[in-house]
């Protein structure tokens, strides 16, 4: 059922977990070595590991760009035989990993491909939501994936948002 979020009456997401835990949000403070920000541990009350099907556009030199993060992830820790997927402790692993993560981004969601959205933690830009976003060529002159800066706050973000009516097929996620 889909859940309205009580400070943005405009979004609503759709199948989001129960809150998390004082344990999971200690852990992922621990793994990032910052506290999370009041408007993130606010927003995974109400939409932790749901669906947000909403488009933020990003201005670029040409016209804006669609950016769609709809998979957000969860809070809850791995348990032995379920797959760690969309976990925030095993998104911030991968991510590490994969893009050589600079310290204090914390990976909130996804765009279904290799697209992520990330809370800033890092003390100069604490709370900030930055973007990794995969390069398509021309959208910023270059074809390569980039991170670009969405937001001041995750606030200011969600309220950026408006619905995203392109169909999932079409989309291609």
């Amino acid at each position: 059922m889909p859940m309205r979020l009580d400070r943005f009456p405009h979004l609503e997401v759709d199948a989001p977990r129960s809150p998390p835990t004082d344990e999971e949000i200690a852990a992922i403070e621990t793994a990032v070595g910052e506290k999370l920000p009041a408007d993130l541990l606010d927003f995974l009350a109400a939409a932790n590991g749901g669906k947000l099907d909403y488009t933020f556009e990003l201005p670029t030199e040409f016209r804006p760009f669609p950016l769609c993060f709809y998979s957000l992830y969860s809070t809850r820790l791995p348990h032995q035989g379920r797959a760690p997927g969309g976990l925030i402790l095993h998104e911030l692993e991968v991510e590490r990993r994969l893009k050589d993560l600079r310290p204090g981004l914390l990976p909130i969601a996804a765009d279904g491909g290799t697209s992520v959205l990330y809370v800033d933690l890092a003390p100069e830009r604490y709370g900030r939501i930055v973007a990794y976003v995969e390069g398509l060529p021309g959208w910023d002159g270059t074809p390569e994936g980039s991170f670009v800066d969405l937001a001041p706050s995750l606030d200011e973000y969600l309220a950026a948002l408006y619905l995203n009516t392109v169909e999932e097929s079409k989309r291609g996620g």
